[in-house]
């Protein structure tokens, strides 16, 4: 326990090493607000001026990365009478929480291994390891040394994550309206934290074991989910199974009719500026996550036993496998977007991913066996615990959060992919450190070219950098 513990320290005093000295690089290199600072560092600075009732219609997200640095800030303000809100120290915050993301993975991954059914070995250094990948995941990692809110927003989740499988599920729905104040779409992980609470809860039951357990039904998908649902509905009209699934759900039930009142009250989920969040049907946004996370898993999605497997479901299902491909490239011809803002701005690795990849009509269209691929391995990378309605709770909160955006944006898939990275199968110390590997090789490219790669705009005298 004391070598594990001291373990632990090493680990998280690497982490914070390291991103101290880049984020002193970042700040240097670029000492004034950029992209969505502009917006974000003002707004925070008026609050720690006590100007709570002053807000810039432009910022679309609530005030919670404010609040929580107002909180902080404000009390040692007043101790030391000076004004601390300065760029330096907003940007550190988020140093600050993705340290914690590490710690708060390291906490998950060690309860979800200890609730596993096949009670492997818990091999604690590949737990310690594989929280130290989840927080050098180049996206949230990047955003770490910016004042943005996807730091804070995953730390919140995290916590709340966390309370729910220890079973503090008033907790969870505590953490969940703070993370709402983040990020208003963290509604879909209230919503994800309650199925996962009642799919844990229906696993005891023998119905639905014994239909999972059933290999025909596997063959046919729709039947093994009809009577999978019909189990569930069964068990659920008995008064006493209700009851006590709701004893166990109110807290984030009583979230989600909260979070219904203020959607009712500010007509939609947008505060301030919506003229650029319209919703819209972009089921190409889970195609591109699949693809996403094909990327960035891409030692844990693709091995040899993996890719053989997948052939051989392909020439066992060719006829399936054919319509599947068909749907995937109807939705990419029907249900595909481009955002003016993703179009417009060079200033993000997205908008030369779809300028010279998947915004090529033709090109698209050959991505599709590899979307099919990644599918396939996320769903076969889950861990033994992730029952089949644990995944169908995880793919509608997923397709909620990213089918309305019409923006192509990679920092809406950080939360979908650290929550599948906590729940895939143990893997071995070989694969999680060519995940830091790849991980450490991709963060040094990105710094190195926000860092030394600088172009102008026509209408901003400032140099211009690339960020995720």
């Amino acid at each position: 326990a004391y070598a594990s513990r001291g373990m632990t320290i090493i680990v998280t005093c690497i982490f914070i090493a390291i991103s101290a000295i880049l984020f002193q690089f970042i700040y240097e290199a670029q000492p004034t607000a950029f992209i969505d600072e502009i917006f974000h560092v003002p707004q925070a600075q008026k609050f720690c001026d006590g100007h709570f009732n002053e807000w810039d219609p432009k910022i679309t997200t609530l005030p919670g990365m404010y609040i929580m640095s107002v909180f902080v800030l404000g009390p040692l303000t007043w101790l030391t009478g000076k004004g601390l809100c300065s760029l330096w120290v907003l940007r550190f915050f988020n140093v600050i929480y993705n340290t914690c993301n590490v710690l708060l993975c390291y906490l998950i991954l060690k309860k979800l291994r200890e609730k596993e059914k096949d009670n492997k070995e818990i091999e604690e250094d590949s737990i310690q390891w594989a929280s130290l990948a989840i927080g050098f995941f180049p996206l949230l990692y990047f955003y770490s040394f910016l004042y943005y809110t996807e730091p804070g927003s995953t730390t919140v989740v995290l916590l709340a994550y966390l309370a729910c499988i220890n079973d503090y599920h008033r907790t969870a729905g505590v953490l969940g309206v703070v993370s709402i104040l983040f990020r208003q779409t963290n509604i879909m992980w209230v919503v994800f934290m309650a199925g996962i609470t009642v799919s844990e809860k229906l696993d005891d039951i023998d119905a639905v074991e014994k239909i999972q357990a059933s290999p025909e039904l596997k063959d046919k998908l729709a039947r093994f989910f009809a009577k999978l649902l019909a189990a569930v509905v069964r068990y659920l009209l008995a008064v006493d199974h209700l009851l006590t699934i709701f004893n166990l759900i109110w807290p984030y039930l009583l979230v989600l009719c909260g979070f219904g009142g203020f959607v009712y009250l500010n007509q939609g989920l947008v505060v301030g500026d919506r003229s650029s969040h319209q919703a819209v049907l972009h089921l190409a946004q889970l195609l591109y996550f699949s693809g996403f996370t094909l990327v960035f898993s891409f030692p844990i999605l693709v091995t040899k036993d993996k890719i053989t497997s997948f052939w051989q479901m392909v020439q066992q299902r060719r006829n399936e496998c054919l319509v599947s491909a068909a749907i995937c490239c109807y939705i990419l011809f029907s249900y595909s977007h481009e955002h003016p803002y993703l179009l417009a701005d060079n200033r993000h690795y997205v908008f030369y991913v779809w300028r010279w990849f998947l915004g090529r009509t033709a090109l698209r269209y050959f991505a599709v066996p590899v979307y099919m691929y990644s599918a396939w391995s996320i769903n076969d990378s889950l861990s033994k615990k992730c029952t089949s309605l644990w995944k169908l709770v995880y793919f509608i909160c997923v397709a909620c959060l990213t089918a309305p955006q019409k923006l192509l944006e990679f920092r809406y898939f950080i939360l979908p992919f650290v929550l599948f990275r906590l729940n895939v199968v143990q893997q071995t110390r070989t694969i999680i450190f060519l995940e830091l590997l790849i991980y450490a090789v991709i963060n040094a490219l990105t710094v190195a070219i926000f860092l030394q790669k600088t172009f102008t705009w026509s209408d901003i005298s400032e140099p211009q950098r690339i960020i995720w």
